[in-house]
């Protein structure tokens, strides 16, 4: 599966990706899951179900032009709320160049394109209202706000809720 925007090349994660992968991981992914590689490792294994409702799907994001990779984004089950939610991180010199909201854009219309749900939901931050932007670019509602357990951490934040409906 490949994904291409005007910019953007977003697919599967390989192996060959790692070196570059392990910069988009926080210190809680990579204490979990065997370090970077073994977190790697199980990100790959969910390709062969390919299953947002139930499991999740992560690719990487890469520039079109020059094949580095600016971060990941894809879909999958929140560990809480248990609804499919996008999700995206990139490179902190990656942000700010509408990178996410267009691979955002592009994983939503997937989604829909390949999975029978009736909404796909996003969490962000309350302090994070750059993530915030993105989502409502990108035709996400607000619900409202929302403590959820971040399990890598095992603590509890305030997040917005968002929804997306396709048309």
């Amino acid at each position: 599966m490949i994904l291409q925007t005007e910019r953007l090349v977003i697919r599967k994660l390989s192996l060959s990706d790692l070196g570059e992968f392990e910069k988009t991981l926080n210190d809680s992914q990579l204490s979990c899951m065997g370090g970077s590689e073994g977190f790697l490792n199980w990100l790959i294994r969910q390709y062969e179900n390919m299953d947002i409702v139930n499991g999740l799907i992560s690719f990487g994001v890469f520039d079109k032009a020059t094949g580095k990779l600016l971060g990941t984004a894809g879909a999958g089950k929140h560990d809480d709320l248990h609804e499919p939610e996008i999700f995206y991180i990139l490179l902190p010199e990656n942000r700010g160049k509408c990178y996410a909201t267009e691979a955002v854009k592009a994983i939503t219309t997937r989604v829909f394109d390949n999975y029978d749900i009736p909404y796909l939901i996003g969490t962000v931050s309350t302090d994070n209202i750059k993530s915030q932007k993105v989502l409502e670019q990108c035709d996400y509602q607000f619900i409202d706000k929302r403590i959820l357990l971040v399990h890598v951490e095992d603590k509890k934040y305030e997040f917005k809720y968002y929804r997306y409906y396709p048309i």
